[in-house]
């Protein structure tokens, strides 16, 4: 089975090994290398990893429900008038513009002592949503204060009374603007003239 003419018919012009020029006699000694298997040379250079050790999944914790935190509510009315101011060094009005406000008040029939004046800027809920839809007050004067920040998207224009499903709302400048400008004085007074005469 050292044939050479084998080797040729069986490998044709490849080269299975070569070392150098070895003769014998006049004939070349064609050696034949095994291959070894590639499974096997791939075994050998892997080395085992060890698995780590699988953690044991966490105790899933109870959601706890979401205690709703109720919005601070609109203050609670005692009059038929709600007056809202907005001054945010102090709480109460000034001696001079509450006097001024009890006059213009007197003027068409009311009073303060009958009137929740309300302070805006320390108020602790400004939604006055309730008020407007469960009719808790029958007139809604404001002094500088915008309808939107209590929450009520209404579009007025300032100094002119107008009836929304029952109730009067008054929108005008701030007490401290009015008391100082003699237009804005006879324009409140004719406001509050029509608001508590029509009604």
């Amino acid at each position: 089975m050292n044939n050479p003419a084998l080797f040729k018919i069986l490998y044709q012009d490849e080269t299975l090994f070569y070392l150098g020029d070895i003769k014998t006699g006049t004939q070349e000694t064609v050696a034949r290398v095994e291959k070894a298997p590639e499974s096997a040379a791939v075994q050998t250079n892997v080395t085992a990893t060890p698995a780590k050790p699988a953690t044991p999944p966490k105790p899933a914790i109870p959601a706890t429900p979401a205690i709703p935190v109720a919005a601070p509510e609109f203050p609670q009315l005692r009059h038929k008038i709600l007056i809202l101011i907005d001054e945010p060094k102090q709480e109460e009005m000034l001696a001079s513009e509450a006097a001024f406000l009890n006059n213009i008040l007197k003027a068409v029939g009311h009073s303060t002592d009958h009137s929740d004046i309300l302070n805006f800027s320390f108020l602790s809920g400004t939604d006055a949503t309730k008020v407007f839809r469960d009719k808790k007050t029958n007139y809604f004067i404001t002094f500088g204060v915008p309808l939107i920040k209590l929450h009520l998207d209404l579009l007025l224009p300032p100094y002119t009374p107008k009836n929304i499903e029952g109730v009067w709302f008054l929108l005008t400048d701030p007490l401290v603007v009015i008391e100082a400008d003699r237009n804005l004085k006879k324009k409140l007074w004719q406001a509050l003239q029509k608001m508590f005469e029509v009604s």
